[in-house]
């Protein structure tokens, strides 16, 4: 498959469901890849209505991946305009102060103030080094609780100059540019009032009053959209015949002229994300990560009996995964990510994930899609293997990143990330 940067802009409000709750009706951060794929389609056999084979290859077939779209809205000018540099949502392991959050302020932001913002990190790594020591002391090795607690309580305590303020869990999007700054998405929402109506009247019904949060317009979208090679032409030709027409309305509320976006997708480098730096990353990682598990448990006063090689995967999308007995997984097994591994080579180390309810709409059926449980966006597992890394786990592991994991994965579940750079980020930044 090939990668695609599809990017999204709003022309009106628009407005997507978290829930379908029968007395709230929640907003969600993110369009979906469901909602993105279901509006496209929608159109599609409007501009299209005999091309029964075309529309199935698109969208039925599963050789389209369509991604979660995140939102890409930066004070910025050079991250703004930064279109094929991914956005991805913060994995649960990113924290920041409790009071002044948020990535360090970038040159050119605008109407930010240098001590505004106290920057962000990651504390998978103290997790990761925690997690080894209480091992290491239940195998007998002489840790007191003081010595094992040191990788968490260093970063308690937010490290800005003059601040002491405690540090909390960060969430968000956020996009890395081509020189390494790390800046969060500021997309835009407002609400709106509006009023119920009597349907046999036609005017407002007395007692129904309802707020509605909405983007706001011209908030800009980010995804990764993949395409097997077959499909890049009729795709690319559709989406430039329609992206631009004002056609396109996602979300909800479309009869009341909201949802109308304009889209437009271009090609990713492949050099971007080639085996080659693939495994680069994961040799840093674990690197990286030995290192740290021996600055707080040195070699000289310890024996942490380290494995060969540690890996993360991070989750840039929610993943349905069910077991063999149809029950829906709360968690990522060795055994799930790579089946042809023998059994006991990986093993896990630690967690940091929540599940969530996935619910949406059939646009072309005109009815509810089942409710399913997923593993939500941000989880971190941290795995060990037995094993050095080799070509062989290589391969899997790029494999298992490229082409994800679960159920719906053209609807953009399942998307992960091995190893992610993010976790190496042990200072504010």
């Amino acid at each position: 498959m090939r990668d695609f940067s599809l990017n999204l802009e709003t022309i009106s409000p628009l407005a997507i469901r978290a829930d379908h709750a029968p007395t709230r009706a929640e907003s969600a951060d993110y369009i979906s890849g469901t909602a993105l794929a279901g509006s496209l389609a929608t159109l599609y056999r409007l501009y299209y209505q005999q091309n029964d084979t075309q529309f199935e290859e698109l969208f039925l077939s599963g050789q389209v991946n369509f991604p979660d779209l995140y939102p890409a809205t930066f004070g910025s000018k050079k991250m703004q305009e930064a279109l094929t540099a991914p956005v991805y949502a913060l994995p649960k392991t990113a924290q920041s102060c409790k009071r002044f959050s948020g990535f360090m302020p970038l040159p050119d932001e605008k109407k930010v103030t240098k001590d505004e913002r106290h920057g962000a990190r990651d504390a998978l790594l103290d997790w990761a080094a925690f997690e080894l020591g209480n091992i290491a002391q239940k195998a007998g090795q002489p840790i007191d609780v003081t010595t094992l607690l040191k990788s968490l309580r260093e970063h308690k305590i937010c490290p800005y100059p003059g601040c002491g303020k405690p540090m909390d869990h960060f969430a968000g999007y956020y996009r890395r540019s081509e020189d390494g700054r790390l800046a969060t998405s500021e997309a835009e929402k407002r609400l709106q009032t509006r009023t119920g109506i009597n349907r046999d009247t036609g005017t407002v019904q007395e007692g129904i009053l309802y707020n509605r949060t909405v983007f706001q317009e011209h908030t800009r979208f980010w995804g990764r959209l993949k395409v097997s090679e077959d499909l890049i032409t009729p795709l690319k030709t559709f989406i430039e015949e329609v992206g631009l027409s004002g056609l396109l309305r996602v979300g909800t509320g479309r009869t009341r002229g909201m949802g109308k976006v304009h889209v437009n997708i271009k090609p990713i480098a492949a050099e971007q994300h080639s085996i080659e730096t693939f495994k680069k990353n994961l040799e840093t990682f674990n690197n990286t990560l030995k290192e740290v598990a021996l600055k707080w448990f040195p070699q000289s006063s310890y024996d942490l009996a380290l494995k060969p090689f540690y890996f993360a995967v991070t989750l840039h999308s929610p993943v349905i995964i069910r077991d063999p007995l149809l029950r829906y997984m709360g968690t990522l097994a060795s055994r799930t990510l790579l089946p042809d591994t023998p059994e006991d080579t990986i093993t896990p180390v630690y967690q940091a994930a929540s599940t969530k309810r996935v619910t949406g709409w059939n646009e072309l059926w005109g009815t509810p899609r089942t409710n399913e449980y997923a593993i939500d966006t941000g989880s971190v597992f941290l795995f060990a293997s037995a094993v050095a890394l080799d070509d062989g786990m290589c391969q899997a592991l790029f494999k298992l990143e490229e082409e994800g994991i679960g159920e719906r994965r053209a609807e953009g579940f399942g998307r992960l990330r091995i190893s992610d750079p993010f976790h190496l980020e042990e200072k504010l930044r």
